[in-house]
């Protein structure tokens, strides 16, 4: 293994470490042995590919078999890592969870390996997602996205991931949750590349694009019956999206008399970060606010 120098060393060394359980198929706590492989079977034989001409595209109108709740959506927008959120919301037994991983759109779990801290890598490191990522289902994600910049709406979808370690590298009794993988646009590349006098159309670009993925990902939760899902500041690190932008276009697919509204019983926004955080709250109550205000009394 290639030398790093603290943190990212630190953090590859936990990455080794939860690739090298996985290999072996269990790990102790204590004096417990919690088993993988079965789980790990189960999840790389059932990883779904969507590819950017899924009838996902559709999304506008539910399938048959699925309803929107009785009961409306319950949100959270905490300033706390994906992990952290999987792991509260896990504890509630009716939950089925779902979480979003803000995907690397070239290589699997990111610069996980090597240490690289991002959401991505962290959900890596500490859980059996990477296996998922990598078997050859999860392979057809990364050939999908010809596009630079915008990259594709494919998404992967990983049925129970167990996530079996905390963001400091602790060992923890496994949880199970179902990883939805998708690729946000990578605004700062596509901006990288054009005249400043083009950036407000680029904008304009990157927004409907960023609305219909996002959407797309509602869909598959949707689709999968998660009732419990982790989402967050999606594709604003370096991949430079608009925090603000992200929150409103949340906002307008889940919502008052949107598509998704009561699609979900919570929605619990994972940010990390006081500005994002404080930023990205401010932008979904607002929109939130405005949308209810255009509701007939």
């Amino acid at each position: 293994m290639r030398k790093f120098s603290g943190q990212r060393e630190r953090l590859a060394k936990i990455a080794g470490e939860t690739l090298s359980a996985i290999e072996n198929g269990s790990y102790m706590l204590g004096t417990s042995a919690y088993r993988l492989a079965p789980a790990v079977a189960a999840m790389t034989q059932n990883t779904i590919f969507e590819a950017a001409s899924t009838p996902l595209a559709n999304w506008q109108h539910r399938t048959s078999h699925v309803t929107a709740h009785t009961t409306r959506t319950s949100f959270a927008i905490s300033e706390v890592s994906t992990l952290v959120a999987v792991r509260k919301l896990a504890q509630d037994p009716a939950a089925t969870v779902g979480a979003l991983n803000f995907a690397s759109a070239k290589h699997p779990g990111g610069g996980f390996l090597t240490g690289a801290q991002a959401q991505e890598e962290s959900l890596a490191r500490s859980s059996t997602l990477y296996c998922s990522l990598t078997c050859p289902v999860g392979a057809q994600f990364y050939a999908e996205h010809k596009e630079p910049g915008y990259y594709s709406h494919a998404m992967l979808w990983s049925p129970g991931v167990l996530f079996f370690r905390s963001d400091d590298g602790g060992w923890l009794p496994p949880v199970a949750a179902g990883v939805l993988t998708s690729a946000a646009v990578n605004a700062g590349a596509v901006k990288q590349r054009l005249a400043e006098n083009e950036h407000a159309e680029a904008d304009g670009r990157i927004e409907a694009c960023m609305h219909e993925r996002m959407a797309r990902i509602l869909a598959l939760f949707e689709r999968q019956g998660s009732t419990h899902v982790v989402l967050g500041s999606f594709g604003t690190g370096v991949f430079k999206n608009d925090v603000s932008t992200i929150a409103k276009l949340w906002a307008d697919l889940l919502g008052p008399n949107q598509r998704f509204e009561n699609s979900f019983r919570h929605v619990e926004f994972a940010i990390l970060g006081r500005e994002t955080f404080e930023v990205f709250k401010a932008g979904f109550e607002r929109r939130c606010g405005q949308l209810w205000a255009r509701i007939p009394a």
